[in-house]
């Protein structure tokens, strides 16, 4: 009888296990994709357009551009057009969510930003109409900017032709009559250039090794598919971000959505050294560990998929991790606390977010160890991180969305970085 209880105690747990598994293996499902969409956010710290065509005006009949556009990212280039760089162009962007345009040619230098905010996560119906010497701007059907005496009749124009670029910019960004970040994290679809069935000359690639989807579902977060991490310079963070004193402590926080895996989440590290702090998944468990014996280690929720709170925080006596307000801590030994203020307070500090890279200023993607799933509202010390504003990012991570409810996290064959 001793025998038997012990084979169903072990069946117990393996059935545990086997459900346990069989729940996080469903976070690895491959996101629907967007079919005919076109993924603005190619590339990181390249002001260049993802996609590039050129129309002949002469066979211009409407000066009418219409598209659908979805985001969360609150500034970015969403198209430019021109017909001379240097006389007459025109940029449609966002800025704090709410659309902007900027106007450069022989009639005026003008720059307007209002209407409503449309990085909401959604479609948008946009529109943009030369009639005249107006530019009008259109939303879901209704007209947002009218803009008068600032251009004339494009086809009139006597140029032979006009480009039109997605995703960036055609000049130099110093050009721009007010600077913008022209990284924009946003999808196209269902475009209309000036009425002509133009195609793109390069770079718009639907489908494909290294191009970056556009997801059928999003929700805002960080998408790390597992490939690449984003880092901080310490010392480019806000000065009130900084631990004073030895009674100071470091607090992160963030909301993380992933399923089972061995990846680091966060690392901090002085340039070209192992880290004094980290946040990793080990398999099923989220552990945190501060110098080479301080190490806190709890089970990942078994809705992790879903999203998990986690706090992490660093005193001068111990360590502390807390998921979804489950709170475990580990005393420290003061040398390491001290070790950290010291990486904290110096120049060459770094922060690593969604893995740890090998030696080097820009860190190169490697196979194994990088964090794969999303990450949300991330934290230090109070203060909200923009991977927009990051020193480095990998190309392979979406700054400002995550695949929606239904598939948060991708296959490990996602597309690999080619440089953030």
């Amino acid at each position: 009888m001793p025998g038997l209880f012990a084979r169903l105690l072990l069946l117990l747990l393996g059935a545990a296990r086997g459900s346990r598994g069989a729940q996080q293996d469903q976070c690895s499902q491959s996101p629907a994709n967007e079919a005919g969409a076109l993924n603005l956010g190619q590339r990181w710290g390249d002001p260049s357009p993802t996609a590039t065509m050129t129309i002949d005006l002469r066979k211009v009949t409407s000066a009418t551009s219409t598209f659908e556009f979805r985001t969360f990212d609150p500034e970015g280039v969403i198209f430019y057009g021109d017909t001379n760089p240097r006389t007459d162009w025109f940029v449609l962007g966002l800025r704090q969510g709410k659309p902007e345009i900027q106007i450069h040619n022989t009639v005026t230098n003008i720059s307007v930003s209002g209407g409503q905010r449309i990085n909401d996560g959604q479609w948008h119906e946009v529109m943009v109409k030369n009639e005249g010497d107006s530019v009008v701007l259109g939303l879901d059907g209704d007209d947002l900017l009218t803009l008068r005496q600032v251009s004339y009749a494009i086809i009139d124009n006597p140029s032979a032709e006009v480009r039109i670029a997605v995703g960036g910019v055609l000049i130099p960004g110093n050009d721009l009559l007010v600077p913008i970040n022209t990284a924009m994290d946003g999808c196209l679809r269902q475009w209309n250039w000036l009425n002509t069935s133009s195609t793109w000359h390069e770079g718009a690639t639907l489908e494909g090794e290294g191009i970056k989807a556009c997801f059928a579902n999003i929700q805002r977060g960080s998408f790390f598919p597992g490939h690449g991490l984003a880092s901080f310079l310490l010392s480019g963070l806000p000065t009130g971000l900084s631990l004073a004193d030895e009674s100071g402590s470091l607090a992160v926080e963030m909301q993380l959505s992933a399923g089972r895996q061995v990846g680091t989440v966060l690392a901090i590290s002085p340039l070209e050294q192992g880290p004094v702090l980290s946040l990793r998944l080990q398999d099923t468990d989220v552990v945190a560990q501060l110098g080479d014996k301080a190490v806190v280690q709890t089970p990942l929720p078994m809705t992790g998929c879903q999203g998990v709170d986690v706090l992490l925080r660093v005193t001068s006596a111990q360590l502390t991790l807390r998921l979804n307000g489950h709170e475990t801590s580990e005393a420290i030994q003061k040398t390491d606390f001290e070790a950290l203020r010291h990486v904290w307070l110096s120049k060459d500090g770094r922060l690593f977010i969604g893995g740890f890279p090998g030696q080097g200023e820009s860190p190169q993607p490697q196979e194994e160890g990088f964090f794969r799933g999303c990450l949300r509202e991330i934290r230090v010390q109070g203060h909200q991180l923009d991977l927009d504003m990051a020193h480095y990012r990998s190309h392979t991570i979406w700054a400002h969305s995550c695949p929606g409810k239904e598939n948060i996290n991708p296959a490990s064959n996602s597309s690999s970085d080619n440089s953030n």
